[in-house]
């Protein structure tokens, strides 16, 4: 008999030893993020809601239907959207767009720009270098750019593209590019913002699994901001996806990680890689 844990949530009883297993060997399979033990009781809380949705009685019952219909279903994508935790803000850890600006834009001078936004979840980081950027072209200090996001979730891609986000969001925006580049919504209660036209046509985003063994984009990006998403994966998986993302760098390019993430137990050096400051590698 399984042991359970010792929580029973919402009417639905309790997320069993096996179907933990069989689930988080699924999300680690298919999507490489690993939950340990610790995790089990989290798994049980965040799938109330496609218990309820599905009108599924029991975590066996779920655990089966997602193993059924496997990657190619539509449930492997709701599973890991409830799962992932998609916190994101604008200009979080803004040394990183301070850099930018003032160290890496300047070796850029009259050029078109490529970002990439790794892991974009709503499409905050987005759109933040999209607004340094669009401030940087108005300068003249670069011809033109173009912005790329990636996540695996359909449903946090489309309110990504939608662009529409609550007005407290806004805190961490400066002053000047909230005048220039935010729409505000005229009703006062729960006021939104939404980015401006010009700048959500400079934002292209893609359904993307970082496990993917092909990333259906060019490989000449000048910067790579995965920050923040390394963190959900072990060693072997967190490699992987550093190899294949510095691949999609232009000679010079830079990748930038979350102040809370390391790659001190990687070779960077063999992916031609060299750390030019905490959190931030050229390619070389």
């Amino acid at each position: 008999m399984d042991k359970r844990i010792e929580h029973n949530y919402s009417g639905y009883g309790s997320l069993s030893e096996s179907d933990f297993e069989r689930l988080s060997s699924f999300i680690y399979t298919h999507f490489g993020i690993h939950l340990t033990e610790k995790k089990h009781y989290l798994l049980q809380t965040r799938l109330v809601k496609r218990l309820r949705a599905l009108q599924i009685s029991s975590y066996a019952e779920y655990a089966d239907y997602v193993l059924k219909s496997g990657i190619n279903g539509d449930e492997a994508f709701e599973m890991i959207d409830v799962v992932s935790t998609n916190k994101t803000d604008f200009f979080r850890e803004k040394a990183h767009f301070e850099y930018l600006s003032e160290t890496l834009i300047p070796q850029w001078s009259g050029q078109k720009l490529k970002a990439w936004s790794a892991g974009c979840s709503s499409g905050q980081e987005a759109y933040s270098l999209c607004m340094i950027l669009q401030q940087e072209k108005s300068k003249g200090s670069i011809s033109d750019y173009e912005v790329h996001g990636n996540d695996i979730s359909a449903g946090i891609l489309e309110k990504a593209t939608r662009a529409v986000y609550p007005f407290k969001e806004v805190t961490n925006i400066p002053y000047e590019f909230r005048k220039k580049y935010l729409l505000r919504s005229k009703q006062k209660e729960e006021p939104q913002i939404r980015i401006v036209p010009n700048l959500r046509t400079k934002a292209q985003f893609h359904r993307i699994n970082l496990l993917d063994e092909i990333y259906p984009l060019a490989k000449d990006f000048q910067l790579i901001f995965c920050r923040n998403t390394l963190i959900y994966f072990d060693s072997p998986t967190k490699k992987k996806i550093v190899t294949h993302l510095c691949s999609h760098l232009a000679m010079g390019g830079y990748l930038v990680i979350g102040f809370s993430e390391s790659l001190l137990d990687m070779d960077m050096k063999a992916m031609h890689m060299s750390l030019i400051k905490p959190t931030i590698y050229q390619k070389i």
